[in-house]
């Protein structure tokens, strides 16, 4: 699968990692729940990039994949100022990674029986540390984020430019922030390209 960003730079579309088929019926239900979610291409391709990089992971870790951001979904969440406010806040990161988690949790509190196919409190930590990583998978989680992000949302970052939301040199620093902060030597190689790639379709000086 390739990114269907437009591109307005040159450089080559990166290599992606393969989509990986929903399995279990709890990950086919969290599917159809994220779906509405106008970045749900992100969090399915979070899961994708995982498997890939981690072809044992386990179905706790692909749920947390695929749902890590889902409390965007619902209003009344915290807001990150764009233009002025450092992309490793963790006065942001934490409350929404822990929104996420308490958004999950619920969610899996209302299907019945396919609840029992995952640990809550595993998937609740892995979507808790999901900007960060961590131990136990919580790093191959953060992974699947970051080089989905640059995948995905390259033409979201890009409009933040063009809107204003942000300097290109802000948008820039946020794209370099989702490569650097990747704690796999697998990933980090991954990103390289995908960042490249990414930055490329930011508009040029002068253009926002």
């Amino acid at each position: 699968m390739t990114a269907t960003v437009p591109s307005p730079g040159t450089a080559a579309t990166p290599w992606t990692a393969p989509e990986v088929p929903v399995d279990t019926e709890v990950e086919a239900l969290a599917a159809e729940w994220v779906r509405p979610y106008d970045q749900a291409e992100h969090l399915m391709r979070a899961r994708d990039w995982l498997v890939h990089l981690n072809p044992a992971a386990t179905v706790e870790m692909r749920l947390a994949a695929m749902t890590h951001d889902i409390e965007r979904m619902f209003p009344g969440g915290p807001r990150l100022d764009h233009a002025t406010q450092v992309w490793d806040d963790p006065f942001y990161l934490y409350p929404h990674s822990l929104r996420s988690a308490e958004a999950v949790g619920v969610w899996l509190g209302s299907i019945g029986p396919a609840a029992a196919q995952v640990e809550l409190r595993e998937v609740r930590r892995l979507i808790g540390l999901h900007e960060v990583g961590g131990l136990r998978g919580a790093d191959d989680v953060q992974a699947g984020d970051s080089l989905s992000f640059l995948e995905t949302l390259a033409g979201l970052t890009r409009d933040w430019v063009l809107s204003g939301a942000c300097s290109r040199a802000k948008a820039v620093e946020k794209l370099s922030y989702m490569a650097d902060r990747v704690r796999l030597p697998a990933a980090a190689e991954l990103a390289g390209p995908l960042l490249e790639w990414a930055v490329d379709q930011l508009p040029p000086e002068g253009d926002s």
